[in-house]
């Protein structure tokens, strides 16, 4: 059973500030600018990389007995250092990684490095 109310109590709750009027947003800047074209480049080789590291010590799927290495490792070697900081890095591959570092070499001319 409801209790009456009072007849000098107001039915509806009022604030006093306005609701209607939220503070202005600021506009949003992006700290960088992003190159879809470029990401995905970037995407395609890190792939390619994963796949040819796969390869190249012979893991399945599920192995994770291979080095890691991104792209951005890779463009923060001095180019004259690439080469042979790439062939002590992959030395204990089972496959001939020859191929692989020349063709890596050449794919990343066409990136560029992520901006700090």
């Amino acid at each position: 059973m409801m209790a009456d109310s009072d007849p000098d109590t107001p039915t509806r709750v009022q604030f006093a500030e306005s609701i209607s009027d939220p503070k202005p947003r600021l506009k949003q800047q992006p700290t960088q600018k992003y190159d879809r074209k470029e990401i995905q480049k970037r995407l395609d080789i890190e792939n390619w990389m994963d796949e040819q590291l796969r390869d190249l010590f012979d893991c399945e799927d599920d192995c994770e007995g291979y080095p890691q290495l991104d792209i951005d490792d890779v463009l923060k070697i001095s180019e004259d250092q690439r080469e042979g900081k790439l062939k002590e890095y992959l030395k204990e591959a089972k496959k001939p990684v020859e191929s692989f570092i020349k063709e890596l070499l050449q794919k990343t001319v066409t990136v560029k490095p992520v901006s700090a």
